[in-house]
C-alpha cells in the first residue's frame, strides 16, 4: 500500500504536510477518535479524506451544508475518487437509489447532512454498511455554546451506538473551551486524541475601526490596492448589493455573492473572482465556506459578524499564501444599535413562530397529523404576505422550526435540475424503436452522461441544446414527456426554496419549542453580540483579545491599529500624517497605516489644510511640494 506521503503526492499534489496534518491522519489510520481543532485555512478536509483512503468502508462524512459537501464531493469525483452526497433538498427516491450505490458499489466517501441521520431509511442502510470511520464536520454545530447550533447534530451519537467500534472524527475551526468540551461529551468521543492548532496569523493585521462614513473608506482603501484581490463581508443581501453597485459606480471591479442568487449566477461570480477577472468578492457569509483561494490580501467587513468565531472564520480568509495579509474592518454606532436588535430579530416571540408554523402548512395544504417526510417547495413571499411579516423575520421563525426539528430547509439554490434513467438498455432500446422522436435525447442521455443509469446526474441544458439543436424549452418538454412514460427520474431545478417535514403536523399546531433552542440560544446570542461588541470598543490588541476568547494565550501582535497606533503614540499627529502624504493618499489608507481613528485624522487634516500643509484633489490627499 502507498505511504500517505506518496497518496498525498498523488490526489493532492503535495510534497509536505501542513502543520497538525500527519499527527491527525496517523491518529484516524489507527483508528483512534480524534477531537481536531484547525482554523481556517488549516487543510482540515485532507484530514479525513487522505486516511479514507487508506482503510477499508466507507467514510461517512456528516456536514451542515449542502453547498459545501456538493463542492467536496465534485472535487474527490474529479480526483478519481468515488463520492456521493445525501442532504436534505434530496428526494425519497434519489436518496434511496444513492444509498443503494453506496452500499453495493465502490464509494469511498458518503456525505450526508445531520437531518438524514434520523431517518428510518438512512439507519436501516447504515446498518448495513461497512464503515472506515465517521467524519464529524463543523463539529461545533453540535453545541449549544458554539455559534452555529444544530440540534439535529445531537443524532450523530446514535450511529455510535449502533457501530461502537468504529472510530469518528470530530473537525472544527472555531470553538471555545466550553463548546470544544461539549463536543467531546455530546459525540461520546472515547479517550479521543485532541489537536489543536495555535490560532495566530502573523501575516494577518486585525484593523477594526469606527466610522460614519464606512462606504467612503472601502472606496479609498479599494482604489489604494487595484491589483489586490480581497473579500468584502456584508450581513445582508440588501448590503450586498448596495456595496456592489458603489464599486461598480466607482470602477472598481468587483462581483457579489448571496445566497438569494441562482447557481448559475453564484458559479459565474466565483469563477469571475477566482480566476481575478473580478478582483473583489462583496458577499454575506454564504460565500467562504470551503473556498480556498491563497492570495486574497484584504477582508474588508462592511458589516461586522455577529459572533467573534464568524468573524475569525470570514478574516481568515485572507492570506492563505502566509503573506502579508489585512482584515479591515468598519462599524458605526448604528452598528452598535442594529447588534443590540439582532436577538429580537433572531428569536421572534412563539405567538409569531406558531403563526407562520400554521400558515406554512395551510398553504401547502398539510392536515394535522399528517406530513410527515414530505418535501414541499414553497415560496418565501406567499408566506410572507400571509403572515404579515417581512422577510427576515419569516425566515428567522423557519430557522428556529427548524432547529426545534419539525422541518428541514434545503440549500434549494444550489439544487440543479438532474435525472436518472430508471430502465436497462434492453428497455430503452425497445423504446427507441417505439419512440423514434425522443431517440436523439436518450442516445444523449446514455453516451454524454456517464452513469446515469446508476445514479441522478446534472443536467446542462447549454451542452444538451448545443447538441441536439433543439432549445431549452424543447428539451424540458421532452424530459417531462420521457419522465411521463417512466423512462428517466427528472428533478428540475427550482428558484422556490422546499421544505421537509420531520414530524407530522401536531394537533391544534400546539407543539412545544425545546429551551435549548430558544431560550438557552437566545442567551448565549446575547453573549455572543456581547463579545463582539467588546472587541470593537477595545482599546488593547486585536489579535490578543480574539486568542483570549478562544482560550489561548498570546502576546499583543505588533501590526493590529492599536499595536500600531500605540507604537506612534509620542510622535507629534500632523508630523505623522504629513509624511505619510508624501505619495498622494487618502484618509482609509492612513486610518491603515497608522491605527490613528477617523475622528482623529479627520481634525488633523482640517488643520493641516488651514495652514497649507496639504490640499485635497479628486479625493485623494496631496502635500504641498
Amino acid at each position: 500500500m502507498d505511504t500517505t506521503k506518496e497518496i498525498l503526492k498523488k490526489y493532492w499534489g503535495f510534497d509536505s504536510f501542513r502543520p497538525k496534518q500527519e499527527g491527525i491522519i496517523n491518529d484516524l489510520i489507527n483508528e483512534k477518535d480524534v477531537f481536531a481543532l484547525l482554523p481556517t485555512g488549516g487543510g482540515k478536509s485532507l484530514c479525513y479524506q487522505l486516511p479514507a483512503l487508506m482503510k477499508e468502508g466507507i467514510t461517512i462524512v456528516i456536514s451542515p451544508l449542502i453547498s459545501l459537501m456538493q463542492d467536496q464531493v465534485s472535487q474527490l469525483n474529479q480526483k478519481g475518487i468515488k463520492a456521493i452526497c445525501v442532504n436534505s433538498g434530496m428526494s425519497y427516491r434519489e436518496i434511496d437509489n444513492a444509498l443503494d450505490n453506496v452500499r453495493y458499489g465502490d464509494y469511498k466517501f458518503l456525505y450526508v447532512s445531520p437531518e438524514r441521520l434520523q431517518t428510518k431509511i438512512f439507519i436501516e442502510r447504515f446498518k448495513l454498511m461497512k464503515i472506515g470511520f465517521i467524519v464529524v464536520d463543523e463539529a461545533h454545530c453540535i453545541s449549544q455554546w458554539g455559534h452555529d447550533f444544530r440540534p439535529s447534530y445531537k443524532q450523530i451519537n446514535q450511529l455510535r451506538h449502533i457501530k461502537p467500534d468504529v472510530p469518528m472524527a470530530a473537525f472544527t475551526a472555531t470553538a471555545t473551551k466550553h463548546t470544544k468540551e461539549d463536543i467531546i461529551k455530546e459525540l461520546d468521543l472515547k479517550s479521543p486524541e485532541i489537536h489543536e492548532a495555535s490560532f495566530v496569523r502573523e501575516n494577518i493585521a486585525y484593523r477594526i475601526f469606527k466610522s460614519e462614513a464606512k462606504k467612503r473608506r472601502i472606496i479609498e482603501f479599494c482604489t489604494t490596492l487595484p491589483q489586490s484581490t480581497g473579500i468584502i463581508y456584508c450581513q445582508t443581501r440588501k448590503s450586498v448589493k448596495e456595496v456592489s453597485q458603489l464599486l461598480n459606480s466607482e470602477k472598481i471591479s468587483c462581483a457579489s455573492y448571496h445566497g438569494g442568487m441562482n447557481r448559475e449566477d453564484r458559479e459565474k461570480a466565483m469563477n469571475s473572482w477566482m480566476n481575478e477577472s473580478s478582483k473583489i468578492m462583496v458577499a454575506t457569509n454564504a460565500f467562504g465556506m470551503g473556498i480556498d483561494k491563497p492570495n486574497v490580501r484584504f477582508v474588508i467587513h462592511y458589516e461586522i459578524s455577529e459572533s467573534i468565531e464568524a468573524y475569525f472564520q470570514e478574516a481568515g480568509r485572507a492570506g492563505r499564501d502566509q503573506k502579508k495579509a489585512i482584515a479591515l474592518a468598519f462599524y458605526s454606532e448604528k452598528d452598535l444599535e442594529n447588534l443590540d436588535k439582532t436577538a429580537a430579530l433572531k428569536f421572534p416571540p412563539v405567538s409569531t413562530i406558531k403563526k407562520v408554523y400554521s400558515v406554512m402548512c395551510n398553504i401547502l395544504r398539510i392536515a394535522y397529523g399528517s406530513g410527515k417526510d414530505e418535501l414541499y417547495e414553497f415560496n418565501l413571499m406567499e408566506l410572507c404576505k400571509r403572515s404579515e411579516l417581512d422577510p427576515l423575520t419569516a425566515f428567522n421563525v423557519l430557522r428556529i422550526l427548524e432547529l426545534n426539528q419539525m422541518i428541514s430547509m434545503s440549500d434549494a439554490f444550489s439544487l440543479p435540475s438532474r435525472l436518472k434513467i430508471l430502465v436497462e438498455m434492453n428497455t430503452l432500446y425497445h423504446f427507441e424503436i417505439e419512440h423514434e422522436n425522443l431517440k436523439d435525447i436518450t442516445q444523449f442521455l446514455i453516451r454524454k452522461i456517464p452513469g446515469v443509469f446508476d445514479t441522478y446526474k446534472r443536467i446542462d441544458y447549454h451542452s444538451m441544446s448545443g447538441a441536439l439543436g433543439k432549445n431549452k424549452a424543447t428539451i424540458k418538454k421532452e424530459l417531462v414527456q420521457l419522465q411521463k412514460l417512466e423512462i428517466i427520474d427528472y428533478i428540475p431545478a427550482t428558484s422556490q426554496p422546499s421544505i421537509t417535514f420531520l414530524k407530522e403536523r401536531p394537533p391544534q399546531d400546539d407543539f412545544l419549542l425545546h429551551p435549548d433552542i430558544y431560550s438557552k440560544r437566545k442567551k448565549s446570542h446575547l453573549k455572543q453580540i456581547q463579545e463582539v461588541q467588546k472587541l470593537l470598543k477595545t482599546s488593547e490588541c486585536n489579535s490578543k483579545m480574539v486568542l483570549t476568547y478562544f482560550g489561548q494565550d498570546s502576546e499583543s501582535c505588533g501590526h493590529c491599529n492599536h499595536c500600531i497606533n500605540e507604537k506612534h503614540k509620542k510622535s507629534k499627529i500632523n508630523q505623522l500624517l504629513l509624511e505619510h502624504c508624501t505619495n498622494k493618499t487618502t484618509v482609509a489608507s492612513l486610518m491603515n497605516l497608522t491605527g490613528l481613528s477617523e475622528r482623529v485624522i479627520n481634525k488633523s487634516m482640517n488643520e493641516m489644510i488651514n495652514d497649507e500643509l496639504v490640499y485635497i484633489e479628486n479625493g485623494w490627499i496631496r502635500k504641498f511640494q
